[in-house]
């Protein structure tokens, strides 16, 4: 006896198993790590300029921030260094501890000249300072009624 073909002339034969498409691999990644770089130093006088500048706000060490600012910009120029920003600080603090300087500067030799020409005005003034009475007790009692 002869089994039946199971794919006779009527049947077709089952599709053949799909199959997965071939394992496309990432591209090749450099092994390793990259190099270590080291950090660019930071310029010694940057630091300075923006540490006086900002103890010297409102003091005659602003202008030394502005000597070491100006110092650090252009060895920041030259070498590479970070700190330009600190640099910049250290220039901006100057700037404003020197206006303040001028300022307060200016501000008591105004004062100086006042304060010498009212005592001016005093001495040489006819203010009738010898009638003062002093050793009467009514003293106060005789000025204000006067008001």
């Amino acid at each position: 006896m002869t089994t039946p073909d199971p794919y006779s002339q009527s049947q077709q034969p089952p599709p053949p198993p799909q199959v997965p498409p071939p394992y496309v691999p990432y591209p090749p990644q450099p092994y390793g790590y990259p190099p270590y770089v080291p950090p660019r130093p930071t310029n010694g006088m940057a630091v300075a300029a923006m540490v006086v500048g900002i103890v010297g706000v409102c003091g005659f060490l602003g202008i030394l921030a502005l000597i070491f600012g100006n110092v650090a910009k252009r060895q920041i120029r030259e070498t590479g260094d970070q700190g330009d920003g600190m640099a910049t600080a250290g220039i901006v603090l100057g700037w404003i501890g020197t206006a303040a300087t001028i300022f307060w500067i200016a501000y008591y030799i105004i004062m100086i000249v006042f304060v010498g020409a009212a005592f001016n005005e005093l001495e040489n003034s006819d203010w009738p300072t010898s009638d003062w009475p002093t050793d009467d007790p009514t003293w106060a009692i005789t000025l204000l009624a006067g008001f």
